[in-house]
């Protein structure tokens, strides 16, 4: 018995200013291809957890002063060693490119 084909699901947004759209078959093909085919791989520093550790009072001061959430401050101390100065001025100061 042979199996009946099934219908493309194709749905189209009028009311988005790109004129998006959702066709189930790409949509599936895009997913296999990211999750299954060519996965990401992650750094080893990242699946290490970070190699730095941070004190809570520095991640605290952060908070505090910055109003940035913990998460991020957690991320920007590891990145910076635990250098509470180094990682202030990599948040506070502009980059060079920065307009005048």
């Amino acid at each position: 018995m042979s199996k009946k084909p099934v219908a493309e699901v194709i749905q189209e947004w009028a009311d988005a200013d790109a004129g998006w759209s959702f066709e189930r078959g790409r949509m599936e093909t895009s997913v296999r291809d990211i999750c299954f085919d060519a996965p990401a791989v992650l750094p080893a520093q990242a699946k290490a957890g970070g190699a730095a550790k941070v004190k809570k009072e520095d991640v605290d001061f952060l908070v505090d002063e910055l109003m940035i959430p913990r998460a991020a401050a957690e991320s920007a101390l590891a990145a910076d060693g635990g250098d509470v100065a180094k990682t202030l001025q990599r948040l506070v100061v502009p980059p060079p490119n920065w307009p005048q």
